[in-house]
């Protein structure tokens, strides 16, 4: 065969052609095999790798989309650490002055009523209280921010002494001019309907430094004074503080956590750091930040939208800020979010205080209430375990020394106890005052973190150890098969092309056989020129002549004459081509095709002769 020979396109050469040749195992066996049964083995052997390797890339794929996940536990040694925020309540939510003031008040008709305080005796006060052990009395005592920021236990009063590594936390002894900030630290407000007038302790570490040792013998050193004489026994039935260890940046929830303190001791509370990092949807359900919680189209519909300026997300904080949305959509007032700018629920408004009372009700015993879907578990969340012990304080001896140091304390004291010198003793500071120290136990900390059980990465690499294990298919044998795709699209796009030039209408059937004028002896003489064939049959109209070919088997094709500008060889032209012209100009004229009449086809002598066979 002549070297020039082209065959034929079609897709099952393609499709021979890649099996030849393929990287993939199997199929240059099937392809090559003559023996029928060994063909059918082959293929039978390639089908059963080819189920297997189906079945265990279905396992691997569910595998994946189950989104397992494994948790990890590492201590990490830092070089330092920020020292945590603090923030101290007084168990004593008003002072005891201004409750005795206020009943007075409302049993004298002259007097007009404080906002939310509408009790006139102690035995009014009592019978609105449904609990037995009166754990309910503050929430129905009805008290406000104002009420708070007057008569709450201010910062000058709680804190008497402070300092961080001994240092002073306020480089002055403390007053009441004594400001909220500070060189060295900074004390903000968050008032708290169940909790009082709490204040949060933050320390300048630019000042003040970061920690980088441990041990009792450094930290943050507290002395606090309750205010005892303060305390109306009946709404403060104990007596101390309460203290909650948390996150600089987070919101102090103190009323879902922290530890209680009582006078009269010392107690020391190592601080031990534990990070946790859980994965988001769809290994976990966490939530980075109140912009991206579910809460966040609930908080901007009912108005509460700066809630979401706290970029340190938690839980706990989530939970009461979605407890006061609800109740603002079902009685239009809040009760715990002193700071919200809504109207506080007064409990001297009967519809109001019924309306809260049933859904506390119905909200707090509901197990599947809104809260649980919208507040889900912090993404990143630091947490702080704290080891508690005490000690008795002071002793006798430290007393003097406290009432020396700190002159201002004795006046305090003469005026608490009506210029009785008998207050000035052991038992006073017992009752009034106690000492905190807070320090890191270690310079290591936990760290917690959702890992992917099964990652994409892993799928990758099994799904390639599959493909070779019963195919040997590699990335290459991939290419090869895309390839493949390539040119079986690329054959369809010019078999459909072709079609769709040849189909030509009626109308300019005439006009493209009137244009056909040459004669197969044009042909012959073209065929002896060593110059490529110019055969420049072209119609005036969009569709070029055509003419009728024969192959070896008989069957007839329609070619476009342009078809044939390329051909070259003579020797080639005279062994492949076969034509059965249409070389009467009235034959064109009448579009009628002799496809039995005798071919002339062209010797080599050049010479047109007549083959009767056909």
């Amino acid at each position: 065969m002549n070297s020039n020979h082209k065959v034929r396109l079609t897709t099952n050469v393609l499709w021979k052609n890649f099996a030849s040749q393929s990287t993939i195992h199997g199929l240059r066996r099937i392809s090559e095999t003559e023996n029928t049964i060994g063909k059918v083995l082959w293929t039978l052997i390639f089908l059963t790798a080819l189920a297997g390797l189906t079945y265990h890339c279905s396992f691997l794929i569910q595998k994946y989309l189950k989104f397992s996940k494994v948790t990890t536990t590492e201590e990490i040694h830092a070089k330092e650490l920020d020292f945590p925020a603090l923030t101290v309540c007084n168990l004593n939510i008003l002072k005891k002055s201004f409750i005795q003031d206020q009943l007075e008040k409302n049993q004298n008709t002259t007097f007009k009523r404080t906002k939310g305080f509408c009790f006139e005796s102690e035995e009014s006060f009592l019978k609105k209280s449904d609990a037995k052990d009166l754990s309910d009395i503050w929430a129905n005592l009805g008290v406000t921010l104002e009420h708070l920021k007057t008569y709450g236990h201010k910062v000058y009063d709680l804190i008497v002494q402070c300092t961080y590594n001994s240092k002073d936390c306020f480089n002055q002894s403390i007053t009441k001019d004594l400001p909220l900030e500070t060189e060295n630290i900074a004390i903000t407000n968050y008032p708290s309907t169940r909790l009082g007038f709490c204040h949060t302790i933050k320390l300048n570490q630019t000042t003040l430094g970061k920690v980088r040792r441990t041990g009792q013998t450094l930290g943050l050193t507290l002395t606090l004074n309750i205010e005892r004489n303060e305390y109306w026994d009946l709404l403060s039935p104990e007596y101390g503080v309460r203290i909650m260890i948390h996150p600089r940046e987070a919101y102090p929830t103190v009323d879902r956590g922290g530890i209680v303190l009582h006078p009269g001791t010392k107690s020391y509370i190592s601080i031990r750091i534990r990070e946790i990092e859980r994965l988001p949807y769809p290994y976990g359900d966490c939530t980075e930040n109140f912009k991206d919680s579910p809460l966040s189209e609930l908080l901007k519909n009912n108005y509460e939208d700066y809630l979401k300026n706290h970029t340190y997300y938690t839980y706990e904080f989530c939970q009461s800020v979605c407890r006061e949305i609800h109740l603002l959509q079902n009685c239009d007032c809040v009760e715990e979010q002193v700071n919200s700018t809504h109207r506080f629920c007064n409990p001297c408004d009967k519809k109001a205080d019924l309306c809260k009372d049933k859904f506390k009700s119905a909200f707090d015993d509901n197990e599947t209430n809104a809260c649980t879907f919208l507040c889900k578990p912090a993404c990143q969340d630091t947490r702080y375990d704290v080891t508690l012990s005490t000690s008795e304080w002071p002793n006798l001896e430290f007393q003097e020394f406290v009432l020396k140091r700190w002159p201002n304390l004795r006046s305090d004291f003469v005026e608490s106890a009506d210029n009785s010198s008998d207050q000035l003793n052991e038992t006073y500071i017992n009752k009034n005052f106690l000492r905190v120290h807070i320090f890191v136990q270690e310079m290591n900390y936990l760290r917690f973190m959702d890992l992917e059980a099964y990652s994409l990465p892993e799928l990758f690499a099994d799904l390639g150890g599959c493909l070779g294990l019963y195919l040997g298919v590699s990335l290459i044998s991939i290419i090869e098969f895309h390839e493949l795709l390539l040119h079986i699209v690329s054959l369809f796009c010019t078999k459909l092309n072709r079609s769709f030039t040849l189909e030509t209408p009626k109308s300019s059937t005439v006009s493209l056989t009137r244009s056909f004028s040459r004669s197969a002896d044009d042909l012959v003489s073209m065929s002896r020129s060593k110059a490529p064939y110019d055969i420049n049959l072209r119609p005036e109209g969009p569709t070029p002549p055509i003419f009728w070919m024969r192959g070896k088997n008989g069957s007839h094709s329609i070619f476009k004459v342009q078809d044939m500008q390329n051909i070259s060889d003579e020797d080639t032209y005279r062994r492949k081509m076969c034509f059965k012209c249409l070389s009467d100009i009235e034959n064109l004229r009448s579009n009628y095709l002799y496809r039995r009449r005798p071919l002339k086809t062209v010797s080599k002598s050049g010479k047109l002769s007549t083959n009767s066979s056909s």
